[in-house]
């Protein structure tokens, strides 16, 4: 599926830091001096559409009888499985089968049953298609969380375009340094480019499970997808000629 930038490029920021290590720097090979080097750094950023959605819901049973209980649970998983049959768009995956004892308020605490949990996790592009199975799963199943990201693809598309900026900005830079100490010319020594991206927004259902409340009238849930920002920072050292 392609993926499709929002809008134009937002806050270049271009940040540099010039440093003559007192006019003389040491080689990192033969250990012989190096002078008029200069240290510099230069940024770029962009949001960019979170296109991909994880939503994460968990069922809870509880009984005196751990196979019965366990058949409650699967249960209840099938019930869920069926009424996603519909979208095709979905990636589902159960997960995280767990099972706890449960005791009595006594001194004694005398084991009076068990309690499982089981997650469902769904993972998409079609936003629409993730609401309206949400709403269905409701009835049965309590949302955990949500989360929304750039998929790996959109984030790739938008650090290299940012790398050419930030790669500008280094060159004006070591230009504008360049000018400003009236040598004729500079080389770049070396160049490190650093990519990365802030973290994505998570919703947080309640987690008191205990007092999970079921509604076969369950609204659909508004999904806000967000953007994300990916940042590209070069650094790197120049030597004057």
């Amino acid at each position: 599926m392609k993926t499709r930038m929002c809008g134009k490029w937002v806050l270049l920021a271009v940040v540099f830091w010039i440093v003559q290590a007192s006019g003389l720097a040491q080689a990192q090979s033969g250990g012989e001096p190096q002078y008029d080097v200069y240290s510099l750094s230069s940024e770029a950023s962009a949001e960019v559409p979170n296109d991909l959605m994880i939503a994460t819901l968990v069922v809870q049973h509880e009984d005196a009888d751990a196979a019965r209980l366990a058949e409650k649970v699967n249960s209840t998983m099938s019930w869920a499985t069926q009424q996603l049959g519909e979208f095709d768009t979905l990636n589902i995956s159960t997960r995280d089968y767990q099972t706890y004892p449960r005791y009595d308020s006594s001194q004694v605490r005398r084991l009076i049953g068990w309690r499982a949990t089981q997650s469902l996790q769904l993972e998409t592009e079609d936003f629409g298609a993730a609401s309206q199975a949400i709403q269905k799963l409701q009835e049965k199943l309590q949302v955990k969380g949500i989360r929304h990201m750039a998929q790996e693809s959109t984030r790739r598309q938008a650090s290299d375009a940012l790398i050419s900026e930030a790669l500008d900005a280094f060159k004006a830079r070591a230009v504008l340094v360049q000018q400003n100490m009236g040598a004729s010319g500079y080389k770049v020594l070396d160049v490190n480019i650093q990519t990365g991206e802030s973290s994505a927004p998570m919703f947080t259902a309640r987690a008191e499970m205990a007092d999970m409340v079921r509604s076969s009238v369950a609204t659909e849930p508004a999904l806000e997808a967000g953007t994300s920002r990916v940042n590209v920072q070069v650094f790197g050292r120049v030597q004057l000629d």
